[in-house]
């Protein structure tokens, strides 16, 4: 049998290794996006509702940021500006269980129980 070499030069690879990391970057940072967006359509949906204050308090901030190792990652923070939103989480609502929060960031996978 004949041996057959192949010899596969790639141009500009430092540039090339550059845009595959980037496109991968995008990816991972589409998914932690549409992680925050539904927590946040999630929260809305599942929080008591007397006068729909406490429901339309839900919001989110995405921003990119240095790590520990200088990576740059993509972060976000949900939060609910409401003052009686943590007494609801305690469960003084019969419309959603306790810590209704919790569960609903634990099952989305943007926090682990401890």
């Amino acid at each position: 049998m004949a041996r057959i070499d192949v010899s596969l030069e790639v141009v500009n690879f430092q540039q090339e290794m550059k845009r595959v990391e980037e496109e991968i970057r995008e990816l991972a940072d589409m998914e932690i996006s549409e992680r925050i967006s539904y927590a946040v359509d999630t929260l809305k949906v599942v929080t008591p509702v007397d006068t729909g204050r406490a429901r339309s308090g839900w919001t989110s901030q995405k921003f990119r940021g240095p790590r520990e190792l200088k990576e740059d990652v993509q972060e976000g923070v949900i939060s609910n500006p409401v003052e009686y939103i943590e007494y609801l989480n305690r469960g003084t609502s019969r419309q959603a269980p306790r810590y209704f929060i919790e569960q609903v960031l634990t099952r989305i996978g943007l926090v682990t129980p401890e």
